[in-house]
């Protein structure tokens, strides 16, 4: 098993942090807070790392830049953002994946206040990313704009889950759109509308048919549903009846086929899939 994979996830209740910056507007102030006594003369994102160069062309290291303030803006208003400690993900020892401990100022009193909630293991940490999101939870590509993600939220999970929408897999296949399905996934937005439809501490079994991350067999869960890059393509149950039910799938989604596993599984369409606790096996179970 490799480290990045962690096939039964929790779903937490920290999103995306929403901050949408143009790297083209962005300005850092001198790198003498971080320890370098040097200015930095552009700033880029790199995968899930802020690349810091500074006016002699030397990229900054990543444990130089705690202690740096970046101000970030999305061409109206701007934000510091203090970079407190740095980290290679524990779970991507390759080194693919940083975290940063990132805080802002807190507009009433001044203090600095760390930008993440803690995720299920407690760390307040994100990272940045290319490409923006719209209100319906597409991810939009940009050469010039990034987000930022907290570990809690989707968007960190599926990178950490091993889709980085920036590498291809093994066969050369662009993992973009497997990393927009598993956020689809994560949240159960089976419309593809950028609505939910879960609770905090879901737990789920994710896998592919890339070998990015692996079915297992697990308590009580049975396949739920393939998912693409624009929602469900079949669902066989809902995650959280009392959330949904599979008649209020009908109505609000009514492109979405609601099938058997054996049928919706095969969906040769599919780029995620997975596995939810569905009660009516449990119960028949019990019974």
């Amino acid at each position: 098993m490799s480290a990045h994979r962690n096939r039964l996830a929790h779903i937490g209740r920290h999103a995306l942090v929403a901050v949408v910056a143009a790297i083209s507007s962005m300005a850092a102030v001198p790198l003498a807070e971080a320890g370098t006594g040097e200015a930095a003369s552009s700033i880029s994102v790199v995968g899930t790392r802020f690349e810091v160069t500074t006016a002699d062309g030397r990229v900054v290291p990543q444990e130089d830049l705690v202690g740096a303030v970046l101000t970030i803006g999305d061409g109206k208003d701007q934000m510091p953002l203090r970079i407190d400690a740095v980290e290679i993900d524990p779970r991507n020892p390759d080194g693919g994946i940083m975290l940063y401990a990132m805080s802002t100022r807190d507009a009433a009193t001044g203090a600095w206040r760390n930008i993440c909630e803690p995720d299920v293991e407690g760390r307040r940490m994100g990272f940045p990313f290319a490409g923006t999101w719209t209100q319906d939870g597409r991810h939009l590509r940009s050469d010039t704009a990034f987000s930022i993600t907290c570990t809690g939220g989707a968007q960190a999970k599926c990178v950490r889950f091993g889709y980085r929408p920036w590498e291809t897999s093994p066969d050369g296949t662009p993992l973009w759109d497997h990393h927009q399905a598993c956020t689809r996934m994560i949240r159960a937005d089976y419309c593809g509308d950028g609505v939910g439809h879960t609770r905090n501490g879901t737990p789920i079994v994710i896998y592919d048919r890339k070998g990015i991350q692996q079915d297992e067999a697990a308590p009580d869960m049975s396949f739920e549903a393939a998912w693409g890059a624009d929602g469900a393509l079949c669902v066989s149950h809902t995650r959280i009846p009392d959330v949904l039910t599979m008649e209020g799938l009908a109505a609000i989604c009514p492109g979405v086929r609601q099938q058997p596993r054996t049928a919706c599984e095969g969906d040769a369409g599919a780029l995620i899939l997975n596995r939810s606790i569905d009660p009516r096996t449990v119960q028949a179970a019990a019974e």
